[in-house]
C-alpha cells in the first residue's frame, strides 16, 4: 500500500490511530459501525471526501495485518496500552523488509524507502520540496503531495522533527511548505526500551558494534541494514551515520546510555559529534542504564 500517494485521500497514522482504538475497544462492530464512530454521519460533510480519510486508514490497518476481520465481517485489534504502543506496532509493521512479515505482505514500500533515504540525511539542514527535487535525483518523492505526507509518518514514527525556526528561515530563504530535519532519536530510544526482539543488557558494557547491530535490527532503515537501500541509492561517507550520531548523543543526554571509549578498544565507532559539528567523537563501548 503506497500511503504516500493521496489517490483520493491521504492515509495518515493520527487517524488510523483513532479508527483503531474504536476496534480496540469494541470487538462486535462491522466496517460500517466502525467508520461511523469516526466520522458520523452528521459531520461526514465537513470531512474530506465525505469520510473517505478513515476509510483509508481502516483499509491500512487491515492490509498492514493490525487489524483482523472475522468470518462475520467483525474486526479485532490487539489490546495496546496508549498511542506509544500503537505507534510502535505500526513502526515495526511498515519499517522492516516486507518479507519479514511472508510473501503476501507489501507494507508501504514508498515510506520505507523514504525513510531509507531519509536517515542518510544530514540533521543540520532543513529539507523542504525544492532540497528534494534538487537533492534526490532518483525521485523518491513524485510531487509536492506525496513530500507533505511524509514529514507527518516520519515524524509519528519517530524519525523526523520539524526544522527549527532558525533553520527554516533563514536570511534570504524562501518559504516552501513543510521542513524537517532528520533526527531519530524517539524511534532509537522507544527500541532500547521495548524492543520487539531480545533486550540488550542493563548497567554493563557493551561494544558499540552490539548496539548498531540491535538497532538495525530493530529498525531495519538505518544505514548499514542490508536491505536499508533503493534503486539508484549512492553511498554518502560525510552523512552515513550522522542523524543516528545525533540520535545516540540525544540518548545519552537523556540519560538513556552512556557511551565511552577505551584505550584499548577491540572496535571504534567515529560518530559525527552532536555537540561539536566538523569533528568525530570516538565510541567503543556503550552502556544502556537500566
Amino acid at each position: 500500500m503506497d500511503i504516500l500517494d493521496p489517490g483520493r485521500v491521504l492515509c495518515l497514522p493520527q487517524t488510523m490511530w483513532l479508527t483503531y482504538r474504536v476496534i480496540m475497544d469494541r470487538s462486535d462492530l462491522s466496517q460500517e459501525e466502525i467508520l461511523g464512530l469516526v466520522t458520523p454521519t452528521a459531520m461526514r460533510s465537513g470531512t474530506p471526501q465525505g469520510g473517505a480519510h478513515a476509510a483509508r486508514a481502516l483499509a491500512g490497518l487491515r492490509e498492514f495485518g493490525l487489524v483482523q476481520q472475522s468470518t462475520d465481517g467483525l474486526y479485532q485489534a490487539p489490546k495496546v496500552k496508549d498511542t506509544a504502543g500503537f505507534i510502535r506496532l505500526l513502526r515495526q509493521r511498515l519499517v522492516a523488509p516486507p518479507q519479514t512479515f511472508g510473501p503476501d505482505f507489501e507494507g508501504a514500500p514508498d515510506l520505507r524507502v523514504g525513510l531509507v533515504w531519509l536517515m542518510r540525511q544530514s540533521p543540520t539542514i532543513p529539507l523542504d520540496w525544492d532540497y528534494v527535487q534538487s537533492a534526490n535525483s532518483v525521485k523518491l518523492f513524485l510531487n509536492d503531495t506525496r513530500w507533505t505526507a511524509f514529514p507527518r509518518w516520519s515524524q509519528a514514527l519517530g524519525f523526523g522533527r520539524p526544522a527549527l525556526t532558525a533553520m527554516a528561515t533563514g536570511v534570504g530563504q524562501k518559504q516552501t511548505g513543510v521542513k524537517i530535519v532528520p533526527d531519530p532519536t524517539e524511534a532509537v530510544i522507544d527500541v532500547i526500551r521495548h524492543p520487539a526482539g531480545p533486550a540488550l543488557p542493563r548497567d554493563e558494557q557493551i561494544p558499540i558494534q552490539q548496539l548498531l547491530g540491535f538497532l538495525r535490527n530493530e529498525l531495519p532503515v538505518l544505514p548499514g541494514h542490508p536491505s536499508a537501500t533503493y534503486e539508484g541509492f549512492a553511498a554518502d561517507p560525510d552523512n552515513g551515520l550522522r542523524a543516528l550520531g545525533l540520535a545516540l548523543s540525544s540518548a545519552e543526554q537523556r540519560k538513556v546510555l552512556t557511551m565511552t571509549y577505551q584505550s584499548d578498544p577491540s572496535g571504534v565507532l567515529a560518530l559525527p559529534d552532536a555537540q561539536d559539528y566538523g569533528r568525530d567523537r570516538y565510541v567503543s563501548a556503550v552502556r544502556i542504564k537500566g
